[in-house]
């Protein structure tokens, strides 16, 4: 069982070093108002995957809820539903050859989203998500992204 008490979520998958955290950005424009009849399955996932040499990414915006988050240097202070918010759940996941690569993409990811990091057991509860539910989806991306580093 992993440590869901802290910010980033460590693991080895397949001897590669996996990161991952869940947390808040800014809300942008989202799928499915740019495509409002597109199919429901491709935008439930609404997630973004990138690779750069021997590291991937996968994230993933939980757009089905907003919130109103206040943050002090990029750590939350607190989240609370709010419809009218100008947050959305976010989680990034990141598989690596090695623990410093996958702190540089996390790194990367983070600082361009301007992501607000929370600790994982705060983030789930907030967004009233199952720790089963991040783990299995966690462990699906680790999967998917490992296939795209060792399928070149």
């Amino acid at each position: 069982m992993a440590n869901l008490n802290c910010h980033t979520v460590r693991a080895q998958y397949k001897s590669l070093e996996a990161l991952s955290e869940i947390g808040f950005k800014k809300r942008e424009i989202l799928l499915g108002d740019l495509f409002p009849t597109a199919d429901e399955i491709v935008l439930s996932m609404e997630a973004c995957f990138h690779r750069l040499d021997e590291s991937a990414s996968v994230m993933y915006e939980i757009s089905s809820r907003r919130f109103s988050v206040v943050e002090d240097d990029g750590r939350l202070e607190m989240a609370v539903p709010d419809p009218k918010g100008d947050y959305t759940g976010f989680i990034i996941d990141v598989l690596a050859v090695d623990v410093g690569e996958a702190k540089m993409m996390m790194d990367d990811i983070k600082e361009t989203c301007g992501f607000v990091r929370a600790r994982v057991s705060d983030a789930i509860g907030i967004m009233e998500m199952s720790e089963d539910d991040y783990l299995r989806r966690m462990r699906g991306s680790m999967k998917f992204l490992a296939s795209q580093l060792h399928g070149r």
